[in-house]
C-alpha cells in the first residue's frame, strides 16, 4: 500500500500519526506523571553525552552521529524489511512520537529546564530543534519505503512457512525523482536541527526580535 503511494503521502501519513502520538503522550505524561520521570531514558542519555562535551564541534559530531548514524540509518536499515505491506522502518517515527512526548511532557531534557523558559520561548525551541530533526527522520523513512527487499507475513514468526521472501535485489531499487528530493531534504533538516540544538546548548541561540 504505502509503496505505491507517492512519497508526499506517506509524508503526510506519517507526519500526522507522529503528531497524535506525540500530543496524546504529552498531554498524559504532563498531568499524570512526575517531573524528570524520562530522564534515565536511552534518549536522555544519549543527550547528557552529547552536551558534556565544550566544544561546538565536539557536540555537532556527537549529534550528528546518533541523528543520522543511528536514527536515520536505522530508519533506512528497517525500511528494507516489510510486514504484510507495512514498511519497519515507519516504527521510528512512531516511536519517538511517543517518547518524545514522554520526555517533554515531564521536562526531562538533558540540556534544559522549560520550566525556566515561556511558553513561546519553548515553542519556538521544539520547531526550530526536536521539529526540524524528526521532520527530516520522516523524509528520509518515507523516501526509501521502495527498499522493502525482505517480505513477511507476520510481525513475530520468522521461520517455516513465514520464512522472509526476498522480493528484490538492492541494486534492483529506483528511487522518484521526488523520493530523491525528499531524501536529500530530509538530510538537510537533520543537519540544520542538529546544528541549532548545539548552538542552543552552548548558549548562543538567538532570541526573540526585541519589540520596536
Amino acid at each position: 500500500m504505502h509503496v505505491n503511494e507517492s512519497v508526499w503521502k506517506r509524508i503526510v501519513w506519517l507526519y500526522g500519526l507522529h503528531t497524535i502520538l506525540w500530543n496524546f503522550f504529552f498531554a498524559v505524561s504532563y498531568y499524570l506523571l512526575p517531573e524528570g520521570f524520562m530522564r534515565s531514558s536511552p534518549q536522555v542519555a544519549v543527550g547528557r553525552a552529547v552536551v558534556s562535551e565544550d566544544s561546538f564541534a565536539g557536540q555537532f559530531g556527537l549529534t550528528l552521529l546518533f541523528n543520522i548514524g543511528v536514527v536515520a540509518v536505522l530508519g533506512v536499515v528497517l525500511n528494507c524489511n516489510q510486514v504484510r505491506g507495512f514498511p519497519v522502518g515507519y516504527l521510528i517515527p512512531i516511536a519517538l512520537g511517543v517518547t518524545s512526548g514522554l520526555i517533554l511532557g515531564t521536562n526531562s531534557f538533558a540540556a534544559s529546564d522549560l520550566s525556566r523558559v515561556t511558553a513561546l520561548d519553548g515553542l519556538a525551541l521544539g520547531i526550530t530543534i526536536g521539529g526540524l530533526e524528526m521532520m527530516g527522520y520522516i523524509l528520509v523513512i518515507a523516501a526509501t519505503v521502495k527498499l522493502g527487499i525482505y517480505q513477511y507475513r507476520s510481525w513475530w514468526r520468522w521461520s517455516g512457512e513465514y520464512k522472509a521472501i526476498k522480493a528484490m535485489r538492492f541494486r534492483d531499487v529506483r528511487l522518484s525523482r521526488h523520493e530523491v528530493y525528499s531524501l536529500v531534504c530530509g538530510v538537510l533538516l537533520i543537519l540544520l536541527g542538529a546544528y541549532n540544538e548545539t548552538m542552543m546548548s552552548l548558549g548562543a541561540m538567538p532570541s526573540r526580535a526585541p519589540v520596536p
